[in-house]
């Protein structure tokens, strides 16, 4: 077996209301190697799989979207 680099190993969530945005964001990450990857499109989404118990090692989040912005997870 090939042994996996430390970025296939992280696991990262692409939160935008925008589906062009996640897809484009998605396929940047691929390419550098990031595999393990999940997307919602509002930040209310991204806190319900919070407490969920799911967890991330990088988050791209929209910071103007509808329902619950970036600026709002963050508060």
């Amino acid at each position: 077996m090939k042994p996996k680099n430390s970025s296939s190993q992280l696991k990262a969530l692409v939160v935008d209301d925008d589906r062009v945005n996640r897809m484009t964001h998605q396929a940047l990450l691929k390419k550098v190697g990031v595999e393990n990857l999940a997307s919602v499109e509002n930040g209310k989404k991204a806190v319900d799989l919070h407490c969920n118990g799911e967890s991330f090692d990088l988050i791209l989040m929209d910071k103007d979207m509808p329902v619950m912005n970036g600026i709002e997870v963050g508060n």
